[in-house]
């Protein structure tokens, strides 16, 4: 079983790659049509068959999706199973202003079409979690506070003990734990394929001769290409885990399909996490200018991208 199906249309594509990317992120299993439905395969056996075997279907929610008869009947077979909304079968992300009607409205919706990324991906995860959406902090009481009429302790009042203004104390070292570090190698991994997407996109808009190609093996797995004059000049994959355990991002120049690396950068924990380069030669501009063992995450797109262009620089 998939813990969960997305069901989208296609002009809302970018915002269900995003939720499924988050989920997997998050240790859950998506099935999405953009990266699971091959050519080749019979899209609508394909549609029937993930919408089955899902735990979970998400509706991402906009006016084009609420107009698509495709996408009625994705989530009319998750409706079926759970009528009552017991099991929480339908989860309806709204990524656009819009107004369901019909069955929709009586669903509760998890709304991320007006926040910030950091904020979206709170939202949506704290709105498929099952568990209670109590606070972790008492909320601020909502009454007056009483001045008057209060009684006073009875006994001999104490001499109020001087209280220093600031902290007396440095701030005490603690070390990251392995869910920080994991996270923290994660969203470096997610801050280099954007990074590498936007990049490739760009260099085709600045240079005609240029055409690029971005493809997504796995959520933690992608290649990038660069073509001049319809000419591979720049071809790499970028993968997160396997080398040296799940938390180093490995960089392999060319075609290879194996596990090997050009490059590996893992998280270095100090007074805070920083990424580290394992295999630095200083024969580049970008390393001559930057400690690479001390890396933020957009310090290590910059050198894996000075890496993959390094080959037009040859004549």
């Amino acid at each position: 079983m998939t813990d969960f199906f997305i069901s989208y249309t296609h002009k809302d594509r970018q915002w269900a790659e995003w939720i499924a990317f988050v989920l997997e992120e998050a240790g859950f299993t998506t099935k999405i049509q953009a990266w699971d439905f091959r050519p080749g395969s019979n899209f609508v056996l394909e549609m029937q068959d993930a919408a089955d075997k899902a735990e979970r279907t998400v509706l991402v929610l906009s006016p084009d999706y609420l107009g698509s008869k495709m996408a009625a009947s994705e989530w009319a077979a998750a409706f079926a199973k759970d009528p009552q909304g017991q099991d929480r079968r339908i989860v309806p992300v709204m990524v656009r202003e819009c107004q369901p009607t019909g069955l929709l409205p009586t669903i509760v919706q998890i709304r991320i079409h007006d926040l910030h990324e950091d904020a979206a991906r709170r939202t949506l995860l704290d709105g498929i979690d099952h568990k209670r959406a109590k606070p972790e902090k008492r909320p601020v009481f909502p009454g007056a506070t009483v001045t008057h009429g209060e009684k006073t302790f009875p006994g001999e009042a104490s001499p109020a003990t001087p209280r220093p203004s600031a902290s007396v104390l440095p701030r005490l070292k603690t070390k990251p734990t392995e869910l920080e570090i994991r996270k923290f190698a994660k969203e470096g991994f997610a801050h280099i394929r954007e990074g590498f997407k936007a990049r490739l996109e760009q260099a085709s808009q600045e240079e005609a001769r240029i055409e690029t190609d971005f493809t997504d093996n796995t959520a933690t797995d992608f290649r990038a290409e660069l073509f001049v004059d319809g000419k591979s000049k720049c071809d790499c994959r970028i993968y997160l885990g396997d080398m040296f355990g799940p938390n180093s991002i490995c960089y392999t120049q060319g075609r290879s399909t194996a596990n090997s690396a050009n490059e590996i950068l893992s998280p270095s924990a100090g007074e805070e996490l920083v990424f580290s380069a394992m295999m630095g030669m200083g024969i580049s501009d970008f390393e001559r200018k930057n400690d690479i063992k001390r890396m933020s995450a957009e310090q290590a797109t910059e050198y894996y991208w000075s890496m993959f262009i390094r080959p037009l620089s040859y004549r």
